[in-house]
């Protein structure tokens, strides 16, 4: 994933393709959990808390597919740049981060 921008307010789902960098191949997700979590610090202390985080839904296991969808209160935060990662957790436990960048609120015109 790359750097996302979303309007102000927004609701809209974020998808993400899992899959092998070296090759494409998509990686077959079934039975991980992923959460999206937006701060505004790059590299937070441990005791920071998130301005919010969602969990992800599965769109299509086999091919990797995930969205993330904030609700309107969560993007309801000032326009700027902050910081999103998402955690993969597998069916085993195991935590990874599978991607880490900017998370860019711009203003919307309609309020």
């Amino acid at each position: 994933m790359a750097e996302i921008t979303y309007y102000r307010g927004d609701s809209y789902p974020i998808p993400f393709a899992l899959e092998v960098e070296s090759t494409g191949v998509a990686v077959d997700i079934t039975g991980y959990s992923f959460t999206l979590t937006v701060n505004e610090e790059r590299d937070p202390a441990v005791t920071d808390a998130p301005e919010f985080a969602v969990v992800g839904s599965i769109v299509d296991a086999t091919a990797g597919e995930v969205s993330f969808t904030p609700t309107e209160a969560n993007t309801d935060i000032d326009p700027g740049t902050y910081w999103y990662d998402v955690e993969m957790v597998d069916d085993s436990g195991n935590v990874r981060t599978i991607a880490k960048d900017k998370f860019i609120i711009t203003m919307d015109i309609t309020k």
